[in-house]
């Protein structure tokens, strides 16, 4: 490249020359050092003159556009563009020339689209200068290849807005495109609907088969979504097992619930992963609004509490957003709230059901039951225990509870020694999941002074079935500190026999549902008979719960049920009634069964 483009600059008048400018114009510029500079800069130049053509290229810009500097040199400049942007950019190159602009610096550079001979488009940063020589001006131009950094801006955006184990959009992109979805609500009147997925159980599969495997399985929920959608739904992963369907267009309600129905079936299917069959279902929320009506969180916030209504009914369904399910939210949250500060606030209370011999003479054991006495009256255990499993609420209330039997325990055995009854307390699913239960509890048990031997944990079959393997380790630690345990409402969790023998187990309670179909269902007496049958075999105790009739104790009595719970014999009651029921249990033997009628009233507490 030779002299072209030294002598394209206007020489400056001395006395405007910088001292270095003047050292230099003095030495003279050696023509052949600024060819080795152009030859050897990575950034590609050419020198163009006021009519668009070009009169030289260096070896960057040549391997640039794939052209030769011959085939370059006379070329319009326009050519290296793509033909829909040449005659726009001819214009502006003549306005620029007009212009009394000499250079446009890096600052105010602009990207444009590059062309390369054999027809491929590029990204492309441009930066010019003019300089003036008699009448004519000759343009410098440097040009940049930017796909690089595009590229990487690009993937930027894509990790910013999509979820980078499923490929989804995330919950940004999807907060995104509702406020413009309901923006062109807004304009059009057209309804809209945001479904909740919230994956039942997950937690479940990663605790027990690790998180590699739940992260497959993830994405292969994540692709059966993106079977069932219609065309310009969008699906995000909204968090860890939960995800958000956005659908437009929405004219009937109907066409949503027939999504959901296939969202529903289509997740029912077994994933098979490293040779494990994985059943995941799902719990689904629908909120339908318009722009007109609703806000973005106003959806959002809908969704998720219809989601939570179907947990509540059992999980793996779908459920419309309504008013009464607003209220009920309402209702839940100030429950938990409440549960909160509940035990600081001393508004949990305990309460003993009595648990006699099947002669009913003798009291050997009584479960304690929570009640809630909040500022507002009672609210009863069937309304906030769930709520209090789901938030985890449970985990400190259990802890209470534990510690109320130990203290009870404690002091029964100082009063009664050898004759006093044990205390029995129910272990929830959610307790079961806490690392510490067995140090809190061996901590509990030093504190208090409590006899481990004499208290009784309950866990219920179906929670001890969810997974059996975790539990058993759980209930084993437990049962190392000297702690005893039963299965409560056993007969509905499908346990098997070999996975009843592996578990420390002392105790079945038989389900209130199975003793109430005693006198009218023939079927519940052949179970409760093969369940003491089993019991027996095992070498367990058999307690049978809500026993409220004559008749249901006779049967019990007859198959060899050993201890009896029920308002037949005695409702909850406060401590002190309880100790006066022991004490008259102890002091008098009786002939035949009366039953009492001391405690609260209302119906069987859980």
């Amino acid at each position: 490249m030779p002299e072209r483009y030294v002598q394209a600059a206007a020489p400056v008048p001395s006395s405007q020359a910088s001292p270095r400018s003047r050292s230099h114009s003095a030495e003279g510029i050696d023509s052949d050092q600024v060819q080795q500079i152009l030859t050897l800069v990575d950034m590609a130049v050419l020198s163009v003159d006021e009519e668009g053509v070009i009169i030289d290229a260096n070896p960057a810009a040549c391997e640039m556009f794939a052209y030769t500097a011959d085939e370059m040199a006379g070329m319009p400049v326009h050519q290296l563009l793509p033909p829909a942007l040449r005659q726009p950019h001819a214009g502006m190159l003549k306005q620029f020339v007009a212009s009394g602009d000499v250079i446009r610096r890096m600052a105010s550079r602009s990207n444009v689209t590059g062309c390369r001979k054999d027809g491929s488009c590029f990204p492309l940063e441009i930066s010019i200068a003019k300089f003036r020589k008699g009448e004519r001006w000759t343009l410098i131009a440097t040009l940049h290849d930017v796909s690089v950094q595009m590229r990487t801006q690009e993937e930027l955006l894509w990790s910013a807005t999509h979820d980078a184990l499923t490929g989804l959009a995330n919950r940004a992109l999807l907060l995104e495109r509702l406020e413009r979805a309901l923006q062109r609500s807004r304009r059009t009147g057209a309804g809209l609907a945001l479904l909740f997925v919230d994956l039942d159980n997950f937690k479940l599969i990663n605790d027990t088969h690790g998180h590699g495997i739940g992260d497959q399985l993830i994405q292969a929920i994540a692709a059966r979504l993106l079977t069932q959608l219609r065309p310009g739904d969008t699906v995000a992963r909204f968090a860890g097992d939960e995800f958000v369907v956005l659908c437009e267009q929405v004219a009937r309600p109907e066409d949503i619930s027939a999504l959901a129905e296939r969202i529903n079936a289509a997740l029912r299917e077994e994933v098979r992963l490293d040779g494990l069959a994985l059943g995941c279902t799902a719990s689904i929320g629908i909120a339908i609004g318009s722009g007109r009506q609703h806000l973005a969180d106003d959806l959002l916030r809908s969704a998720d509490i219809a989601m939570h209504a179907v947990k509540q009914k059992g999980r793996d369904g779908w459920r419309f957003f309504n008013d009464s399910l607003h209220g009920q939210a309402r209702q839940r949250f100030s429950i938990i709230q409440g549960l909160r500060s509940a035990i600081e606030r001393e508004e949990l209370h305990a309460r003993y059901q009595p648990i006699v011999d099947a002669d009913g003479v003798r009291v050997v054991g009584a479960e304690l039951l929570l009640r809630w006495h909040a500022a507002g009256g009672e609210i009863p255990p069937a309304q906030f225990i769930t709520i209090a499993e789901s938030c985890g609420a449970i985990v400190a209330i259990g802890y209470w509870v534990f510690r109320q039997a130990c203290l009870a325990e404690a002091d029964w055995r100082r009063r009664w020694g050898a004759d006093a009854p044990y205390v029995s307390v129910n272990l929830s699913a959610r307790q079961l999941d806490e690392a510490r239960l067995a140090d809190e509890f061996g901590r509990i048990l030093r504190e208090t002074g409590a006899a481990p031997a004499r208290i009784l944990l309950e866990v219920t079959e179906t929670a001890l079935m969810a997974d059996i393997d975790v539990n058993l380790k759980v209930l084993q630690a437990l049962n190392a500190l000297g702690l005893r345990v039963a299965v409560d409402d056993f007969g509905t969790g499908y346990s098997s026999l070999a996975q009843l023998t592996r578990l420390p187990v002392e105790v079945l309670k038989i389900d209130r549902a199975f003793v109430d179909g005693i006198g009218r269902k023939q079927q519940d007496v052949t179970l409760i008979r093969a369940i003491i049958g089993l019991g027996k075999a095992l070498g367990l105790k058999l307690v049978a719960e809500g026993v409220e009739s004559g008749e249901q104790l006779q049967t019990l009595r007859q198959l060899g049920c050993d201890l009896i719970q029920g308002y037949l014999f005695h409702r909850p009651m406060p401590l002190d009634a309880l100790q006066s029921v022991v004490e008259h249990s102890l002091s008098a033997a009786r002939d035949a069964v009366q039953p009492c009628q001391q405690g609260e009233g209302g119906g069987e507490p859980r």
